[in-house]
């Protein structure tokens, strides 16, 4: 029998006087619309489980995995920030390249060398294709074929957008590496082809708390953003 139904009369006026707050409360303000999944989309569940599923609700879900195509994540300049941020990590190593340039194609493969023994002195490894999206799948391809397991993205957006956000001293040579602190602050560029001799003493000089230079450029390589 319903709360808010039919009862004997004998009872039905001590009964009003219990529950009209409860059978004439407004409803709950709506919620925020969010996008729904086939799983978001059943009917409401009955009010004996609706504690149990707000619950679960409000527990906050991971963001999308990667691009469901090519298993790249695309990332903005704040985003990659953002990411920075809420890794913890003590400084993170962020190295752009693209699948169509040499240099790049020879570097990623010496960070993925360096990153188990970088991540033991708390710095990550991450990496940002600057390839078009049409060209995604030859970014994964490579990451593949070379056995790259690091964390990888692909840029969101515009290129120059995401070059100002990075570093707005970076005219757009590649590869590019970036070292941020873990507030997401920029701490050390590299504008090239930058070699381990060449990085290992910047960073371990940054997590010695020793002053380090802003940048290393070693010119233009072959490969620029926007190609």
């Amino acid at each position: 029998m319903s709360i808010c139904g039919c009862w004997p009369s004998a009872l039905a006026a001590i009964f009003v006087l219990l529950t009209t707050a409860s059978c004439g409360r407004e409803a709950d303000p709506p919620q925020k619309k969010r996008d729904l999944s086939p799983l978001d989309a059943r009917p409401e569940p009955a009010a004996g489980v609706a504690e149990a599923v707000a619950e679960a609700a409000s527990v906050e879900a991971p963001p999308p995995a990667a691009d469901t195509a090519h298993g790249i994540a695309p990332v903005s300049a704040e985003g990659l920030r953002n990411i920075i941020r809420a890794a913890g990590s003590k400084a993170t190593l962020v190295n752009a390249w693209a699948s169509w340039c040499g240099p790049c194609r020879r570097e990623v493969p010496m960070l993925q060398g360096l990153a188990a023994n970088l991540k033991r002195q708390g710095v990550r490894v991450l990496l940002v294709s600057v390839d078009s999206p049409s060209d995604a799948a030859k970014a994964s391809a490579f990451l593949k074929d070379n056995g790259i397991d690091l964390k990888s993205y692909i840029v969101e957006g515009g290129l120059g957008e995401f070059q100002l956000g990075m570093n707005p001293r970076w005219p757009g040579m590649l590869p590019a590496s970036f070292l941020f602190d873990a507030q997401g602050q920029l701490k050390h560029f590299w504008g090239g082809e930058a070699f381990e001799h060449e990085m290992l003493p910047v960073i371990e000089s940054f997590l010695a708390g020793r002053p380090i230079e802003s940048e290393t450029r070693f010119g233009l390589a072959p490969g620029k953003v926007g190609k």
